[in-house]
């Protein structure tokens, strides 16, 4: 091609056709790979389609191509525009011709070169035509290709005296560089002339006048949106959009880092402007915001008068505004692309080494939420909405409280009756804790409490503030021959009532059988069992089902094996999964100790919390409670932020450093002390104590002597060659390389 230029057309009416115009114009058919034939030849243009060449020709002396919106033609009837100002009417592929089009010539009267020729969407059988500057003839001319069809005369009838005349010629002496049909009304056109100006004309009227212009730098090329009064035109500083009715200034100007090579509106997508910035390997989308409002120019009497108001309207800020993003559709530049005229959201991108690929652009979605909780948001040309069995099965809060608040929940005079209504355990546990706690205050069983819901720990005092815990031997009833030891106090009782416990068996029998009714075997019998009727407990597991029963066969070992049965339990509790079960095993599998277990109220799986704390109130002395597990966490995590050692106990020498993270030999790769392990009753079996990971070790290297953490110096050579000291170049990691690995077995 003499111009050198490349670019890509889809074909309005063949939605699966398109044309490739550059040294040669070419024409494709996209297919579904499945659908492709095979040993075809075809071009991939994405995971799922391909593209089949029909038809090629040269394209020697095209300067400009346009496809013709004609519905009867079998196959895209392309308009080409020559360097001579001459534009053909081909079809790249020899088939019938219904309309006898093909073939025809529309030579003006001046040899020129021709820059823009476009076809009419709506009237497709009008063809506009932007020519070069001569001063004796029109720059642009419109021709009606179905009056110059050969279908008018016959084989008896003579040929046309003369070649076809334009319908219309406007622009005299003028230069047309692009050409764009506007869909606001028939007719009309918008051109960008002499490279600074920007003019619509109607060629209705007749004249060779514009009915409205505008000089702008952003003049390079014009297209007019095919909805609405938009025109959007490019140049060197970006792209200016402009209100058709009104081309005293730009509704919006967007500045871009490099200039335009080519811009267009997406026929699918009111208001979205594509543009393709020089050698980019993207293309960005502008979603323009603004009100279509339309304000009447007001009638200047002077020329003055009209500059004034220019440099007035210069200094208001502009109503517009675009939200912009890139799409990156490869790493290649770019040398044009076309959007699918029917489909949405679909381009294809032509690469200046001439690839093609196809890709989905998504549109902007737009979010709105109700205040009722609806959700609906709009995009791809549709408004849509959750369907309200969404939020059965996802657990939002908003939706829950709306729907608690839809029956009063926390408006209900008792407590307890809010409990019914939350749907939730711990929140359920609360209410009836609060309502519990409420009504021991109304009773007077707790008094002076400057709480108006007072908690366990504010009725439980320090024993240095005047109160002594009574240690109490029981016999269990079920074993007679074993004692177990409980704690009693004026504060204990009390914390035990918050608990919903309370002394006897009385208080607690009710307690078992809501637990046993609401489908917790585990915490019924748990809590049969803490308050010492192990025979309450069994039946409790015997009406459960076997599934449950099977972790209880320890209880039939005989009275003379204790020993191999607290074993037995023992171990049955440790692999439990469920916190009661191993808290009863616990329980049931100490011996004759006056020390309880802590490990109903400890350890891995915590059942609730009202149960645990009154265990801890029944079962654990005050230094005892101290070695529960939270507390030991607690105390651990304090020792780790106590000074470290920094230098020997015995030599005062300092310790080295981890040449990474600085610290002293002796602290953990981690960044913190190594804490002493929580104290734990002794095993039957001493086992020997792990081993410090190698990761935790400190290394020296042999020459410079610097180390560190074996784990920190691994990290740092796997990215870095030399020491990680700063004043040190030792290449440490070369000097003694770690062994290769071995090769693998044959």
């Amino acid at each position: 091609m003499s111009s050198g230029k490349l670019d890509v057309i889809w074909s309005p009416v063949h939605q699966d056709k398109f044309i490739v115009w550059g040294q040669d114009i070419t024409l494709y058919e996209v297919s579904r790979l499945q659908d492709i034939e095979k040993k075809t030849t075809f071009t991939q243009l994405s995971s799922t389609r391909g593209a089949v060449v029909v038809a090629s020709q040269s394209a020697s002396g095209v300067r400009c191509v346009d496809v013709s919106a004609v519905a009867d033609h079998p196959d895209p009837l392309l308009a080409l525009g020559h360097a001579s100002g001459k534009v053909s009417l081909t079809s790249l592929k020899q088939t019938y011709d219904p309309l006898g089009l093909v073939g025809q010539e529309f030579v003006p009267r001046c040899s020129r070169p021709c820059n823009s020729v476009v076809w009419n969407r709506t009237e497709t059988n009008l063809l506009a035509a932007g020519l070069e500057k001569h001063r004796s003839d029109s720059c642009i001319l419109l021709w009606d290709v179905q009056t110059c069809s050969s279908d008018d005369f016959t084989e008896s009838s003579s040929p046309p005296a003369s070649a076809p005349r334009p319908l219309a010629e406007v622009a005299m002496g003028e230069t047309a560089h692009t050409l764009s049909w506007c869909s606001f009304a028939p007719c009309t056109l918008v051109a960008s002339m002499n490279l600074k100006h920007l003019k619509i004309y109607d060629l209705r009227e007749g004249g060779a006048r514009a009915s409205s212009a505008v000089t702008t730098r952003q003049c390079f090329g014009a297209s007019a949106a095919p909805q609405g009064w938009h025109v959007a035109s490019r140049g060197d500083g970006g792209v200016a959009v402009w209100d058709a009715r009104a081309l005293a200034r730009p509704l919006l100007t967007l500045q871009l880092p490099r200039p335009p090579r080519k811009i267009q509106w997406s026929p699918t997508r009111r208001n979205l402007l594509i543009s393709l910035q020089r050698d980019a390997s993207s293309l960005r989308l502008h979603d323009i915001q603004q009100a279509h409002e339309y304000k009447a120019q007001s009638s200047f009497d002077s020329v003055a008068s009209a500059t004034a108001a220019l440099e007035d309207a210069e200094t208001e800020p502009e109503e517009g505004s675009a939200v912009e993003r890139d799409v990156a559709v490869g790493e290649a530049p770019l040398a044009s692309f076309a959007c699918h005229p029917t489909q949405r959201a679909r381009l294809l991108t032509l690469a200046q080494s001439g690839a093609l690929s196809e890709h989905s652009v998504c549109e902007r979605v737009t979010l709105s939420w109700g205040a009722a909780g609806a959700l609906a948001w709009a995009g791809a040309g549709a408004l849509r909405g959750m369907h309200s069995s969404f939020y059965a099965h996802v657990p939002d809060i908003s939706h829950t409280a709306r729907r608690r608040a839809a029956t009063d929940y926390g408006l209900k005079p008792d407590l307890w009756q809010n409990a019914e209504l939350a749907e939730d355990e711990s929140l359920r546990a609360l209410w009836h804790f609060l309502a519990l706690s409420k009504s021991l205050v109304e009773d007077g069983c707790i008094r002076n409490s400057p709480w108006k819901h007072p908690g366990v720990r504010s009725v439980l005092r320090p024993p240095g503030e005047g109160y002594r815990s009574e240690a109490v031997a029981l016999l269990l009833p079920d074993l007679p021959s074993r004692k177990v030891t409980v704690y009693r106090s004026a504060e204990r009782t009390r914390a035990l009532q918050l608990c919903g416990w309370g002394w006897g068996w009385d208080n607690a029998g009710a307690g078992v059988e809501r637990a046993e009714a609401a489908g917790t075997p585990c915490r019924a019998a748990a809590l049969a069992a803490f308050h010492l009727r192990l025979r309450a407990a069994l039946d409790v597991w015997r009406s459960c089902g076997a599934s449950h029963a099977c972790a209880w066969r320890p209880w039939r070992w005989r009275r003379g094996d204790e020993r191999l049965w607290r074993e037995a339990l023992a171990g049955r509790g440790a692999r439990a999964g469920r916190p009661y079960l191993r808290a009863l095993a616990a329980l049931l599998a100490r011996g004759a100790r006056p020390e309880p277990t802590t490990a109903p109220c400890g350890g891995g799986g915590r059942a609730a919390g009202g149960p645990g704390v009154a265990f801890a109130c029944t079962y654990l002395g005050g230094r005892a409670a101290a070695r529960c597990f939270v507390c030991l966490g607690w105390l651990i995590c304090l020792r780790c932020g106590l000074q470290q050692i920094s230098s020997c106990p015995n030599c005062r020498k300092p310790l080295p450093r981890c040449g990474v993270c600085s610290l002293h030999l002796g602290t953990g790769a981690g960044g913190g002390a190594l804490p002493a392990a929580p104290p734990a009753p002794a095993p039957a079996a001493a086992a020997p104590a792990p081993a410090a990971s190698f990761g935790g070790w400190f290394s020296w290297c042999v020459a410079c002597r610097h180390g560190g953490h074996a784990a920190h110096l691994l990290q740092w050579f796997s990215e870095h060659s030399e020491c990680p000291v700063s004043s040190c170049s030792c290449r440490c990691a070369a000097l003694d390389p770690p062994d290769p690995a071995p090769p693998p077995h044959p």
